[in-house]
């Protein structure tokens, strides 16, 4: 049995679970660098899933879908950028409302546009095809993981490269954390906090409509209510593990994927369906935990308090 954990098949699924959360957590994690706190991701990736399924579905074309999928996470991020730079409301609360409504708000568009409840399949959904990488697919072990999946999933590790460049090797960047670390000294430089801040939260729409977009168009050609699932949340928890630095945050969510690819080989071996379908979660709670307790300690070791 231990063999499966290894498997080619299950690392390959690890690697197409990890694309939707790596997405979703990058761009986050520019707006955490830019100190904002955005629990909104969930109904980005949920607009997102959506609308890429609806402009998939109206034009029976992959990149077209990804576009409506990406404009609408931007959209949303407009509201939640609107809401905490300009109007100072608690990003918390707009970010539980944000959840709220994209949870309701596609649940009623299923509804309201295509007269379906639940769950919406359509041969005129169309998907991005899988990619066999030439050389790489004939390598023993890593061509059957790495080679056969999708754009999207290459596209996502690219994406973490760049914003690795972008933080630290830009000087946009550079002045982006700077605001993210003494907002007050930034602006005494000339720096405009709130431009930078709003460059954050837009980025993070951007990549948050990749991640929500992957969900229906990235092979699975199908919209289901709640199809978000919590990915959001899983993003949010990776940015905290990785403390906003794309790498770190990456191994997290890289984490997050294995542990749902290693739950569907679970549950096929006769494991029972709900201690399956939590895993992932209580093995995000448990690096949370780990992670804070990592924390303290170099607190302490720097000679702070915990208390």
């Amino acid at each position: 049995m231990f063999e499966l954990f290894l498997a080619p098949m299950v690392m390959a699924s690890a690697l197409r679970l990890t694309a939707p959360v790596l997405f979703v957590a990058t761009g986050g994690a520019l707006g955490h660098k830019a100190r904002v706190l955005n629990i909104g991701l969930e109904s980005f990736m949920a607009f997102s899933a959506f609308f890429a399924m609806y402009g998939s579905f109206l034009f029976e074309s992959a990149p077209v879908g990804l576009l409506f999928g990406v404009l609408s996470s931007m959209f949303a991020s407009c509201i939640f950028a609107l809401f905490v730079l300009h109007f100072r409301s608690n990003p918390v609360v707009v970010g539980i409302a944000l959840n709220l409504s994209g949870w309701g708000a596609t649940t009623f568009l299923l509804d309201a546009l295509l007269e379906k409840r639940g769950v919406f399949i359509d041969a005129r959904i169309k998907s991005f095809a899988q990619i066999n990488i030439p050389v790489i697919e004939d390598i023993p072990y890593i061509g059957e993981i790495v080679s056969g999946q999708n754009i999207l999933v290459y596209f996502s590790i690219v994406v973490v490269a760049a914003a690795y460049v972008f933080l630290y090797k830009t000087s946009f960047g550079l002045r982006l954390r700077g605001v993210g670390i003494k907002k007050v000294a930034a602006q005494t430089v000339g720096v405009n906090a709130v431009l930078y801040q709003w460059a954050a939260i837009l980025a993070g729409g951007v990549l948050s409509g990749f991640g929500g977009a992957f969900l229906t168009i990235g092979g699975a050609s199908m919209f289901t209510e709640g199809i978000s699932a919590g990915k959001g949340f899983l993003a949010l928890a990776a940015i905290m593990v990785g403390d906003g630095h794309p790498v770190k945050t990456a191994l997290a969510c890289l984490v997050f994927g294995y542990t749902q690819a290693i739950s569907v080989t679970l549950q096929s071996v006769g494991l029972p369906s709900q201690i399956v379908i939590s895993v992932p979660y209580l093995i995000t709670v448990l690096i949370m935990l780990v992670s804070a307790s990592a924390g303290k300690y170099r607190f302490k070791r720097a000679g702070g308090s915990a208390d």
